[in-house]
């Protein structure tokens, strides 16, 4: 009897240390010194001698080296009675700490990216600001780091903040005051996937079908507004419900924007500006402009980012998925992840009425144009996308331009070989359905598994202009769909007037409002 008690006290000790293992940090908002933060975090329990505390090298979405612990001092380790542990830093991102099975609290310094004087390469929309009583982003990796072989631990992250202070993300804290917010994050991924805007709230809330959409502004000078482009998404997001099957797919969506005064010197390059998506938010960095100058634009970006929700946050490979923080490990299918959805962004807005056809057309011209004036046209898509971190880092940005007229012509190509039944917008759903959000594909079997839900003739198609050197003839794949390429002069792309019966049919359910 005894024997059997000490066993089940022991199994309960066991699983009760399993669920307690978190990791809990604290950040400080309220006394912020010379743009830093002071980040505490108590660990959890290490059992090996050494352990090895790192920030990011790279984070998905990206696909540049960050170099996160560049922005990172003052770091020290700790045993629960506050006695210093031997740190040692092994390279730019981590630091080795002896003694761990003693290890009870780190604590650091968290530069402010947006200001710094320091030369590095993070792009704005996944970079921290800094600002006293005025303007806080937390985008988690230039924040949080992580003990090594411990990245699938929740963590607590407890922010202390200025009463005025309003914390604008997609996650909803668990405990929020006036003074406090806390988030629980299941593992490293949600965390690194959870940017929060802090500052004075200028938000509103729009509801499209089963989600409530987060709109929340930081425009230093009040130039731009929540309310103001809450009313430019509206249609969009409606168009967006329509267009993926009458419901979004996820409840809660943030988007969250910071716009650049124009007159403030920061560490990015000048005229630089883009988004970065998230599972269930984006954020943005945009020049402050007038609102008429930037209304366009900020449509077609936020649409973009949104349907990221598609690819690769649902559709994606292992490299994604099972993501490396500190080895670029790269996909060979960004013209899924960037082009297709570039591509989405585009047709849906032309799909709900947003656009004019020719519209939507023109902006296809101008990337045919820019891809075959300003890219390597005969560079294999899949090799670009396997090194766009390093050897292809200039043409990356063919990506947005090429990725999204590969999506496009598959898109048509699809549309011919089912007499107008089964598109680019089919197929997406239906890898959708394969993978889903917990599962991913293998890089080299992403054209089997598509020639499976469609025809043999699109995964010869993907093998000769994506894997393959061979340049698309964009003259014959827009003329199934009854669209003329004017290859001379101003490349564009216009109706045929001579379009046969079934180019007609085809372009009907290619272009035509829904």
């Amino acid at each position: 009897m005894k024997k059997t008690l000490l066993l089940l006290v022991s199994i309960f000790a066991c699983i009760h240390f399993s669920f307690a293992q978190k990791y809990q940090y604290t950040v400080d908002l309220k006394n912020i010194q010379d743009d830093k933060l002071s980040v505490t975090l108590l660990t959890p329990k290490v059992t090996s001698k050494k352990v090895i505390f790192s920030l990011p090298k790279i984070i998905p979405g990206t696909y540049a080296i960050s170099d996160y612990g560049n922005f990172i001092t003052e770091l020290v380790a700790l045993n629960e009675k506050g006695k210093k542990l031997p740190v040692r830093q092994i390279n730019v991102n981590q630091w080795e700490i002896s003694k761990s099975k003693k290890l009870a609290k780190i604590t650091y310094t968290v530069e402010d990216i947006f200001d710094t004087d320091k030369s590095h390469n993070i792009y704005p929309m996944a970079a921290t600001n800094i600002e006293v009583n005025k303007n806080v982003v937390i985008n988690s990796p230039g924040v949080f780091g992580y003990l090594e072989e411990k990245g699938k631990l929740p963590f607590e992250v407890t922010f202390s903040k200025p009463e005025n202070f309003y914390a604008s993300s997609s996650r909803i804290p668990t405990v929020t005051n006036t003074t406090t917010d806390v988030f629980h994050l299941s593992d490293l991924d949600d965390l690194y996937d959870t940017p929060i805007m802090y500052g004075v709230a200028d938000t509103t809330s729009v509801k499209v079908g089963n989600c409530d959409v987060l709109i929340s502004v930081y425009s230093p000078n009040q130039l731009i507004h929540a309310k103001e482009i809450a009313g430019w998404l509206t249609s969009l997001l409606q168009g967006a419900k329509k267009y993926l099957g009458g419901k979004l797919p996820t409840d809660r969506y943030a988007f969250l924007y910071y716009f650049k005064d124009p007159m403030e010197k920061q560490s990015f390059k000048p005229g630089l500006a883009g988004a970065l998506e998230h599972t269930t938010s984006s954020f943005y960095y945009l020049p402050e402009l007038p609102p008429d100058q930037l209304k366009s634009f900020i449509v077609d970006v936020s649409s973009h980012e949104f349907f990221h929700i598609i690819t690769p946050l649902t559709i994606a490979s292992k490299e994604v998925k099972a993501f490396n923080y500190n080895t670029p490990i790269l996909s060979e299918h960004l013209w899924l992840y960037e082009g297709s959805t570039e591509y989405t962004a585009h047709h849906v807005q032309v799909k709900s009425g947003i656009n004019t056809e020719q519209e939507f057309l023109d902006k296809l011209s101008k990337k045919i144009a820019d891809a075959e004036s300003k890219y390597n046209d005969t560079l294999a898509f899949t090799q670009l996308s396997k090194y766009a971190a390093t050897t292809y880092a200039e043409q990356y940005g063919n990506v947005y331009q090429k990725g999204a007229l590969i999506a496009a012509c598959l898109d048509i190509y699809l549309l011919h070989l089912s007499d107008g039944g089964y598109g680019f917008k089919n197929l997406t759903h239906d890898l959708g359905v394969r993978f889903g959000k917990q599962r991913y594909f293998e890089d080299d079997q992403l054209f089997d598994e598509i020639e499976k839900l469609s025809y043999p003739e699109i995964k010869q198609f993907l093998v000769k202009y994506v894997q393959g050197t061979t340049p698309i003839p964009y003259d014959y794949y827009f003329g199934l769909a009854g669209i003329k390429y004017q290859a001379s002069g101003e490349r564009k792309l216009v109706p045929d007037s001579g379009a046969g019966k079934k180019a007609l049919m085809v372009q009907k359910a290619w272009l035509k409002a829904d």
